[in-house]
């Protein structure tokens, strides 16, 4: 087929290929481009002719690799991406021709597929970890119960449990041992709580407890027994005194004129210790 297609015509196809190509010889310069790669750079032929991997810029290097990923900057428009690959053109591997691929469309929907999954994942009501409510749909849980005792006075109490230490326990047991952990103290508080009251694992290292008709003083009696049983929970290898589980709480009763934020905040504000790397409800 090849053969019966002029020259003219031949460089006509290899001009306007959507593919950007370019010769380079074997010193390693570039000794012919298409004006599809003129194009795709934002350059003239004559800029890019002579050049070699040594002499462009760096963002330009990955043009000339095996295989690579490019991503080019310019003052009028947004950064591209190109996916660049190399054929030598003779046995000896003296020259090659390179192609470069226009993948800056195939990023952006990556880009966009990924914005969706982390709004997807924010959406979701249930942790994936515990399976309890996570931290949106505990304080959706919240919200009503707020308004129910703003209405008719009904005693309301929040606890947040913290596991204080959990990131070093992480650096000496290993991510999946640890979340191991979090699971067995997810159970326990789970075993617990009376049918009305609502628990949400709210961040990596805190658990969150509605409890409806039930005091500050009440709450203060259903931490220590959270307190005791939290000694109980197996830490790694126990021959090693160092592995131990601490934990603090925050406690708080609802009080006329406290929003969720507020209601959380004066919780929050009992806790002895709020390490830096401890999100904020």
């Amino acid at each position: 087929m090849l053969e019966q297609l002029d020259r003219q015509t031949l460089q006509h196809i290899i001009e306007t290929s959507p593919i950007g190509l370019f010769l380079t010889d074997k010193q390693g310069k570039v000794s012919w481009l298409n004006h599809t790669l003129a194009h795709l750079l934002n350059t003239q032929p004559d800029n890019f002719i002579g050049q070699s991997e040594q002499s462009v810029s760096e963002e330009l290097k990955a043009l000339f690799s095996e295989q690579g990923v490019v991503r080019i900057e310019s003052e009028t428009e947004p950064g591209k991406h190109f996916i660049c690959t190399k054929q030598p053109l003779d046995a000896d591997a003296a020259t090659h021709i390179h192609f470069v691929h226009d993948a800056s469309s195939m990023h952006a929907l990556f880009q966009e597929r990924d914005e969706l999954k982390n709004i997807i994942e924010e959406m979701k009501a249930i942790d994936a970890l515990t399976g309890m409510p996570n931290y949106r749909a505990i304080l959706s849980a919240l919200e009503p119960q707020v308004s129910r005792s703003r209405r008719y006075g009904n005693v309301l109490s929040v606890m947040i449990v913290q596991l204080t230490n959990l990131k070093a326990l992480q650096e000496k047991l290993g991510e999946a041992q640890t979340n191991e952990l979090v699971i067995a103290c997810s159970h326990m508080l789970n075993d617990q709580v009376r049918w009305a009251d609502m628990i949400g694992h709210i961040n990596e290292h805190e658990f969150l407890l509605i409890l409806p008709e039930t005091s500050e003083q009440d709450t203060h009696k259903l931490k220590d027994i959270l307190s005791e049983r939290f000694k109980n929970i197996q830490v790694g290898d126990m021959a090693d005194k160092t592995l131990t589980l601490s934990t603090d709480f925050g406690i708080a009763q609802w009080d006329k004129g406290m929003d969720v934020p507020l209601f959380l905040q004066t919780a929050r504000s009992m806790l002895e210790e709020i390490p830096p790397e401890k999100a904020t409800a």
